[in-house]
């Protein structure tokens, strides 16, 4: 029988292979990737926590264990954003590393010491390590509530992870996915926590079973395993991210008459009678680099021109580390800008973007990589301080890996006549017939931004 018993927050270990998201190497990763992958609900947790102190309307479901050093250990199985916001408030976890709102801080800075003492402890059923079993199955059972200081439903990864792992289910789309989450070459750190735990996953099952004939594959579970030794490798990360990105939908890969694959450069079955060689689409071109959606299968190149790409790109921005604030600040302004309309406001807050991330990165890393703003008490430009910054990154290219993803970002922010060069910042400014459009902002978007992700990681 388990037991009932007050437990204080510093005791609890939280669940690193909670089924929401990927094990997780430390407690610090796991509040990150919580958050990331539903943000307005762990904020709105904890702020209520916040609010009214801790509420023991439900226990906190504790599995007890004993550690390398014979002491008992605590892992907390259900409650893990409860306890993880308390840690927080409580100093337990460090919480420069994520995007606290600003309301949030603002509670955190006034937290009463009555409050502390009030939720130093929280009440928890603590099982024995051999009734995990029956853990489980009370944790499955006990995610239907829909409030967002509630219980956070399972999203259909953790639905499918808890099938896989727990009862030996065939799940090739989330075997699939945390392949290409571990080793694919398109995706961000960020998109790679964030998919772990939300998905669309039953779209990405779609796509493999349409898929799996075409790249010599038996069937979605031998796709599955021969990834990422398959054919078309690119293009299956494209179709991937594009998923993740909610621009490949069930409805594009449905719709009749329109091969969503082709377009990504997937051939079709030999003999097809619906593909000729001489019809426009099957360019072989693997994808897009902003993972942009196109109309009627027009070739890949007319998706980099597509804002909604750059929006599902900002959308999925977070970011991360200390002096970040403005970069937040400014990232939100281009959330809401209509890009179609505003591609004059869009650049110059795209640019500042990178002038702030420059300057905290070089702050942040100066210490040990030798990074400047200033030479010789001057302000230096800032395409030297991004070479620099570049070099670090790439530990003077000897990350080869790294290098590639930033070659691009970089030739693009180097040349004079590029938009986001002072010199043409000014000619924004001063310059009366001096202009851009929406497209050539969004093609030169999808250049930069890794390395304006990179500065913010």
């Amino acid at each position: 029988m388990p037991r009932v018993a007050s437990l204080p927050v510093k005791q609890l270990q939280l669940d690193l292979r909670n089924f929401r998201t990927v094990p997780q190497a430390n407690e610090e990763e796991a509040v990150d990737a919580m958050v990331s992958i539903r943000p307005g609900w762990f904020w709105a947790l904890m702020e209520s926590l916040l609010d009214s102190e801790y509420l023991p309307i439900e226990n906190i479901l504790v599995l007890e264990g004993v550690g390398s050093d014979g002491k008992a250990t605590f892992t907390v199985k259900e409650g893990n954003r409860r306890v993880a916001a308390l840690k927080i408030a409580h100093g337990l976890l460090n919480r420069s590393h994520l995007e606290v709102p600003a309301n949030i801080e603002s509670k955190l800075a006034v937290v009463s010491s009555g409050w502390r003492a009030e939720t130093d402890e929280v009440p928890c059923i603590i099982y024995p390590a051999s009734k995990s079993d029956t853990v489980d199955r009370i944790v499955t059972l006990a995610h239907g509530k829909g409030q967002k200081a509630g219980r956070s439903n399972w999203t259909a990864v953790a639905r499918a992870r808890h099938s896989r792992d727990e009862s030996g289910a065939n799940e090739p789309a989330l075997d699939l996915l945390e392949a290409y989450l571990a080793d694919g070459k398109n995706r961000t750190p960020h998109q790679a926590q964030q998919w772990a735990g939300e998905y669309p996953l039953t779209v990405l099952a779609e796509a493999m079973k349409r898929l799996a004939g075409r790249l010599g594959a038996d069937s979605a579970r031998d796709l599955a395993n021969r990834y990422p030794s398959i054919s078309h490798r690119d293009a299956v990360e494209a179709i991937a991210k594009d998923i993740g990105l909610k621009l490949l939908t069930f409805t594009d890969i449905r719709k009749p008459g329109k091969d969503f694959a082709e377009r990504y450069g997937i051939p079709p079955l030999s003999g097809d009678p619906k593909k000729k060689s001489g019809k426009k689409g099957g360019t072989g071109k693997t994808g897009t680099k902003t993972g942009a959606k196109t109309k009627g299968g027009e070739a890949p190149a007319a998706s980099l021109r597509d804002p909604k790409a750059v929006k599902a790109t900002i959308k999925s921005f977070t970011p991360r580390g200390p002096d970040r604030e403005k970069v937040v600040l400014l990232r939100d302004e281009i959330r809401a800008l209509n890009l179609k309309n505003n591609p004059l406001a869009f650049c110059f807050l795209v640019r500042s973007m990178f002038e702030i991330s420059a300057k905290a990165y070089c702050a942040q890393h100066g210490a040990s990589g030798g990074l400047s703003t200033k030479k010789k008490g001057r302000n230096r430009t800032l395409v030297a301080i991004l070479r620099d910054v570049t070099k670090h990154l790439t530990k003077n290219k000897a990350d080869m890996e790294r290098t590639k993803q930033l070659h691009g970002a970089m030739t693009e922010l180097a040349r004079s006549e590029g938009l986001l060069s002072v010199t043409s910042m000014n000619q924004l400014v001063h310059n009366p017939k001096f202009s851009v459009t929406m497209g050539d902002v969004c093609q030169l978007f999808g250049n930069i931004f890794p390395l304006l992700e990179a500065m913010n990681e």
